[in-house]
């Protein structure tokens, strides 16, 4: 799942600022993670440790409350406000990375993305979305082909992908992330040139480098140490040692040592 981690710091200087692709930095100095951090990490502590996704989500905002939520939402955690929270963002289909990895099927997969979704997003689109997001995921963990994430997004959620990473307006991203996001991926040959394809897309970067993120990440099961370590360093223990955990229980296939990610300061 760190995949979606790394994206969602890497995009965070880039939000609705023109990039230009021949000087394309990684990571800068102002890199940070931002709000799909806390909740991708809520989601895995809650698969991980066999909690509610309701309570893990209250309890990691409220354990970083400044990771730039929107304020109602951060109003809605922090007054332990029982009534449902109904968000027209896209903030659920950010978090669910850890859903497609450590679910046995696809079907687990589908129940758990609609779950944790519901908390805050129970609108069909957002729903679908979350899905779509989590069942690529899954797919691409099991080593299905790029044509079968891209017959599931398209055909079973009913998402239209270009065939390249232009042509994705402003409003169509507000809509959906998802659509330009599994574009961003599916024209890429590694991680790292997903996540650049994410952010020269535009707009929310850190949102659709997230989703972008995820799936490269299960799909090419591999992310360069430079980028691993110098975005990781960005978290506090408490969020690396919750990665490696998950990881190790969830990804066993990936290239990163938790050796390494845990030494890295």
């Amino acid at each position: 799942m760190k995949g979606a981690i790394i994206g969602d710091i890497i995009g965070s200087v880039y939000i609705n600022k023109p990039v230009d692709p021949n000087n394309f930095q990684f990571i800068k100095p102002s890199s940070a993670y931002t709000d799909d951090t806390i909740l991708t990490l809520s989601t895995a502590d809650a698969l991980l440790n066999n909690k509610s996704f309701a309570q893990t989500l209250r309890e990691w905002v409220k354990h970083c409350p400044m990771a730039g939520y929107r304020e109602e939402f951060l109003n809605w955690v922090l007054s332990d406000d029982k009534h449902v929270y109904i968000s027209k963002g896209n903030g659920a289909a950010r978090r669910i990375s850890p859903v497609g990895f450590a679910a046995k099927t696809l079907e687990e997969a589908m129940t758990h993305a609609e779950e944790t979704t519901k908390i805050t997003h129970n609108i069909p689109l957002k729903i679908k979305a979350s899905k779509a997001v989590a069942g690529a995921i899954f797919i691409a963990k099991n080593d299905g082909p790029k044509q079968d994430i891209k017959h599931f997004v398209e055909d079973i959620f009913e998402f239209s992908i270009n065939d390249n990473i232009t042509g994705y307006t402003t409003e169509a991203i507000e809509e959906s992330p998802v659509p330009a996001a599994v574009s961003a991926f599916l024209q890429s040959d590694s991680f790292e040139d997903a996540i650049k394809n994410a952010i020269l897309i535009g707009g929310p970067t850190n949102t659709l480098a997230s989703i972008t993120g995820g799936i490269a990440h299960a799909y090419y099961k591999h992310i360069p140490k430079s980028i691993i370590r110098k975005s990781l360093a960005r978290l506090t223990p408490k969020m690396k040692s919750l990665i490696v955990d998950f990881e190790e229980k969830y990804f066993p296939q990936q290239k990163s040592p938790a050796e390494f990610i845990l030494s890295i300061r």
